[in-house]
């Protein structure tokens, strides 16, 4: 039975995009507090969407940055920013997304500075040439298409698929479409009002970094449990401010133990830096 208390956006949105939808929003929700996360447990995720054309990344993103009241946000890709504005970005969030889209890794667009971005994942990285100092990402950091390789252990990567796209998906997105941004506005000022409550949910994150070790495999590495562990936390941290029905909360718990298991093997080695 449908909860009363779940708000018609977020059936609409679990219908549209699934269990990976939802955990890709309460990844959103948690970072309007990444600043506070990071200071509490020094780290918070860098979130890659990945999958094939007309897998619906994008749409995905547009529909999470219209529930937080942007209907037209500007693009980052490095086909039209510099480095250097890149990180004028990043230095301007304080606990909230920032969305780079489209990598290209040719030559047909700036070569960002990936090994300064992945410090994305905690606190300081690159200099800004106006300043001269390293910048502070007070953010969150999201990368629509593959990134690079170096960003793996410091990343959550949602795999969207063409295959996973039904009719009565592609009706709830247009629904959502249709619904008006005073609809959604609910999202962002119950998500920041709740701060104490996401940081007693992101609390057990410790504890459930080794329940993901028992569950998925003991091969786990520790940061990549800790990452996963955080957005088991923040899906608990999204329930309880829009009740989640409970039968998509737990796929998307399953689907999280899904992704740390696909980390598993591509990190035997040590943690890098």
């Amino acid at each position: 039975m449908q909860n009363p208390n779940t708000p018609k956006w977020l059936e609409l949105f679990t219908t549209a995009f699934g269990a990976k939808g939802l955990v890709a929003l309460a990844w959103w929700a948690g970072a309007y507090h990444a600043e506070r996360i990071r200071n509490l447990q020094g780290t918070y995720p860098i979130l890659q969407i990945n999958g094939d054309a007309g897998s619906g990344k994008t749409t995905l993103v547009d529909n999470l940055w219209k529930l937080s009241g942007v209907a037209e946000p500007e693009g980052i890709t490095n086909r039209n920013h510099t480095f250097s504005a890149l990180l004028a970005q990043l230095a301007k969030a304080v606990s909230e997304p920032v969305v780079i889209e489209d990598v290209v890794n040719d030559d047909g667009g700036e070569h960002f500075d990936w090994e300064a971005i992945r410090e994305c994942y905690s606190t300081s990285l690159g200099m800004r040439a106006d300043v001269g100092q390293p910048v502070r990402f007070r953010g969150a950091l999201v990368i629509v298409g593959t990134g690079p390789n170096i960003l793996k252990q410091r990343s959550v990567q949602v795999q969207l698929k063409r295959a996973d796209q039904a009719p009565e998906r592609s009706a709830a997105v247009q629904a959502l479409y249709d619904l008006h941004l005073c609809e959604l506005e609910g999202f962002l000022a119950k998500v920041r009002e709740h701060e104490h409550m996401a940081i007693f949910c992101m609390g057990k994150a410790e504890a459930l970094a080794f329940e993901l070790a028992d569950q998925v495999s003991i091969e786990l590495n520790i940061r990549d449990a800790r990452n996963h562990a955080q957005l088991i936390a923040l899906l608990d941290f999204l329930d309880t401010l829009f009740h989640v029905p409970a039968a998509a909360l737990e796929a998307a718990k399953a689907t999280v133990r899904e992704m740390a298991w696909h980390t598993v093997g591509r990190t035997r080695g040590p943690i890098e830096d």
